[in-house]
């Protein structure tokens, strides 16, 4: 019984305390730390003028993203549950701009200041240099085999999933989407339901990348649970295993 009361305290703590805020400053996600050039954090990423009208999967996006880009994805398209497995959604291929491996992590549509756009990109200086530089494995999670492959997404989570948890006959392994989560850094509600919920963490009804990562936060591996997926709790948020 003593040993139930203290996992139970150890559950509620996890799933309550969260002490992260949205703020990359003081992250790896502030690339100006490593710039000559700029002193501009969000220009990486956004930039309020001349962005990429192509791309909505982020707001004002300042990468020149190429969208047609094929990924091999986990399974081969299919999960061993029959799920099948399709490519990254707009918000996942905006952390793959820079996590693909292939993608100058440094290169931006608009740079700071004026007359500096330029629709294929320009580098800005970074790490000491004003070449391309590219997410080096295992950072990039879209270079497979060591970091021998590219826009290799076969050894990941699969992302671009319909999340099957809303069924009528839902997978075991599941959890429903209407399943209430607390202690998550989650911003607005996606699916109408009384929340926080899973469903509030999926993207049209698909796992991606911000369903587990807020890429703003202040918080390990940016991950929304907050807690570093101490005791599995970030995956057995949705999986009921």
């Amino acid at each position: 019984m003593k040993i139930r009361l203290i996992s139970a305290g150890i559950f509620i703590a996890m799933s309550t305390a969260f002490a992260a805020t949205e703020d990359i400053r003081a992250t790896v996600h502030n690339l100006a730390l490593y710039s000559t050039d700029t002193d501009e954090v969000c220009v990486f990423c956004h930039t309020p003028h001349g962005s990429n009208s192509s791309f909505t999967g982020a707001p004002l996006w300042n990468k020149p993203i190429d969208a047609t880009v094929t990924f091999q994805v986990y399974g081969g398209g299919q999960t061993i549950g029959g799920t099948t497995v399709g490519q990254p959604g707009d918000t996942s291929r905006a952390c793959l701009s820079c996590h693909d491996g292939v993608s100058g992590v440094n290169t931006v549509i608009n740079l700071p200041g004026s007359g500096g756009w330029n629709s294929s990109g320009t580098n800005l200086n970074y790490r000491g240099s004003n070449l391309s530089w590219k997410m080096p494995w295992p950072f990039a999670v879209g270079k497979g085999d060591g970091g021998a492959t590219n826009y290799d997404l076969r050894d990941d989570h699969p992302v671009g999933i319909v999340y099957r948890g809303d069924e009528t006959n839902p997978p075991a392994s599941l959890k429903p989407t209407n399943t209430n989560i607390s202690g998550w850094n989650i911003s607005g509600d996606k699916d109408g339901n009384p929340g926080p919920t899973i469903g509030d963490l999926l993207r049209n009804g698909k796992v991606e990348c911000v369903s587990c990562h807020n890429p703003h936060l202040n918080a390990a591996r940016f991950l929304r649970s907050g807690d570093g997926n101490a005791f599995s709790s970030l995956c057995l948020t949705c999986h009921g295993k």
